[in-house]
């Protein structure tokens, strides 16, 4: 087994979403022993500002942490990057310059995998700033297809709600009100016409699985762990975690 690359997470965006992402990368790493597992350096920088209200409200930006993260990690000869956070690639032409490291971009990479499975009408859960920012509409409007979103009123009445309020999906302490708001997100998209859901967010797996999803459901973070697996196992195919077995 050849495993030459250092893997570097920029986390803390939230930091929930940070701790999914790593255990993802576990699961998929085909390790028998512990000296098998991809070597990870973990930034979990909570420092990093708000990227919807950067963008949307021209609050602080985070690109000055992004940065200072990328740095730290450079610092650590990590070979591959990645930022738990879609919203933070509005930046990736900004802060990439600054890395040494290969940093991997997940919106490509679901743009890919919508291609390769002829999905036609995909629905987008994101928060207001990445939809805002375009990054999902002008990689795959650029390719033909379609992106399917709420309107303003339901944005923030039922996604931001899920993600922002009091024991929303941001919180150490997520409510089921909160599970609750970004379900009925999901079934607007539905009643739309889509035929896949994306979780343009990465707190929008800690509500919604394919188990509760009646279509398929495309995690971002998923697809950019099996990408990390393949990059830094040069080219090996990332394992299905069977969960029965890791739950033992």
């Amino acid at each position: 087994m050849r495993k030459s690359k250092k893997l570097g997470i920029i986390g803390g965006m939230g930091s929930r979403a940070c701790s999914l992402f790593f255990n993802k990368v576990i699961d998929y790493c085909p390790a028998v022993k512990d000296q098998d597992f991809i070597e990870v350096i973990i930034h979990n920088n909570t420092a990093i500002p708000d990227r919807t209200r950067a963008i949307l409200h021209n609050e602080p930006s985070p690109l000055k942490e992004i940065v200072r993260s990328i740095q730290l990690l450079d610092q650590s000869n990590v070979d591959v990057m990645v930022l738990t956070c879609n919203t933070s690639y509005y930046y990736y032409d900004e802060f990439s310059k600054y890395a040494v490291a290969k940093i991997l971009h997940p919106v490509e990479l679901v743009r890919q995998h919508v291609q390769e499975n002829n999905f036609s009408k995909v629905g987008l859960l994101a928060t207001s700033g990445t939809i805002s920012s375009g990054i999902y509409h002008r990689e795959f409007h650029q390719h033909g297809l379609p992106v399917l979103t709420l309107n303003e009123e339901e944005q923030e009445a039922l996604f931001m709600q899920s993600v922002y309020m009091e024991n929303g999906l941001k919180s150490s302490n997520i409510s089921k009100r909160a599970i609750r708001l970004m379900q009925r997100a999901m079934n607007r998209l539905l009643e739309m016409g889509a035929d896949a859901i994306i979780a343009g967010c990465t707190e929008v797996p800690l509500a919604l699985n394919q188990d509760n999803v009646p279509v398929p459901f495309i995690d971002p973070m998923d697809i950019l762990a099996k990408a990390v697996i393949t990059e830094c196992y040069e080219k090996l195919t990332p394992v299905i975690p069977v969960p029965a077995l890791i739950a033992v």
